[in-house]
């Protein structure tokens, strides 16, 4: 199982977007791939029009946490790699103000405890399998 990612371009406004529920994603340059190596940022591997495909995904299915005021997202079971550092999880803080774009960057759950509610619900929504939702929840992954 392999996610598709599409062809998507940035708009003049150097946004990716609209998603169905109309939120717009802005590539970072310092968690960019191209980017100078900073110890206190992670960073992507995946192409910027990909960073806005994990976005998308996550924010038409609302996969919100509570505990961090913002989306997580994983793809394919965790197969998807985002990250330079093997991260299989992304975070996208909610915006201070709702009309901004959303950025985003790779985590591992170890440094961002996610909601049980979500990792529960990614799993009966077949997202993850078992041995991947205690690796979540224990910060392994």
């Amino acid at each position: 199982m392999s996610h598709h990612f599409p062809k998507i371009k940035l708009n003049e406004d150097g946004l990716f977007g609209p998603t169905l529920e109309k939120h717009f994603y802005k590539p970072i340059s310092y968690h960019n791939k191209t980017a100078a190596t900073n110890k206190h940022k992670s960073t992507w591997i995946l192409k910027q029009n990909e960073q806005f495909e994990v976005f998308r995904v996550s924010d038409e299915s609302n996969w919100f946490c509570k505990n961090r005021n913002g989306l997580f997202s994983i793809m394919d079971n965790g197969d998807i790699v985002m990250g330079s550092n093997e991260e299989r999880l992304s975070f996208f803080p909610n915006p201070v103000n709702k009309t901004d774009p959303y950025h985003g960057f790779p985590i591992d759950s170890g440094e961002y405890e996610l909601s049980i509610e979500l990792v529960d619900r990614w799993l009966e929504n077949k997202i993850i399998d078992d041995r991947l939702h205690i690796k979540i929840l224990k910060g392994q992954i």
